[in-house]
């Protein structure tokens, strides 16, 4: 077993064992990416009372979407291209979550999507969110992994494939409107 396996293995275990860090390593797994989604959206969206709903909708859709679907995409190509077992299906033991839809486990989408929003979400108000979002997005890499399913090299990779990919598509959408006139 390697390092990155031992590493894993142990956060799982310490983590499986505590009446503390299981109940909050199994919300940031499965929900803390949604809250972070929900403060990055409506702050994109915007509160301007000359808009309307929808505007301020199509907005945070189209400024949130496009980077965070690259990002998936980009995630998604990685983890067919290396094609790794997750942990619990190289015998580190059960879950402790279900699983709804199991693909490879390099990188993580999960870590991939978090460092992505909180970028963005840096980007688009970093006064209002300071470090909260970066902290936040490491607790969903952490609770992948201490729930037992990611290695820590899958979160990692996650992490700066979100960066990278949702730098990069966000200064390219911001551009491209630029270019076209539709914001300033």
């Amino acid at each position: 077993m390697n390092i990155d396996h031992k590493l894993s293995h142990r956060i799982f275990r310490a983590t499986k064992d505590s009446w503390l860090l299981r109940p909050l390593a199994i919300f940031c797994a499965t929900s803390l990416l949604f809250v972070l989604a929900t403060a990055v959206a409506m702050t994109v969206a915007g509160t301007d009372g000359m808009s309307t709903m929808m505007d301020r909708f199509l907005a945070s859709t189209v400024s949130l979407g496009i980077p965070l679907l690259l990002v998936w995409g980009a995630t998604a190509l990685a983890q067919r291209l290396v094609n790794r077992e997750r942990p619990f299906d190289d015998g580190q033991g059960k879950a402790l979550i279900t699983m709804v839809w199991t693909g490879p486990s390099f990188p993580s989408a999960h870590a991939s999507l978090a460092f992505a929003l909180a970028l963005i979400g840096t980007f688009y108000a970093a006064e209002l969110y300071g470090p909260w979002l970066w902290i936040g997005a490491g607790l969903v890499a952490w609770g992948r992994v201490a729930v037992g399913v990611h290695y820590v090299s899958d979160v990692i990779v996650g992490a700066v494939l979100g960066v990278v990919v949702g730098w990069a598509s966000t200064i390219g959408l911001i551009l491209t409107l630029v270019s076209l006139n539709v914001i300033d």
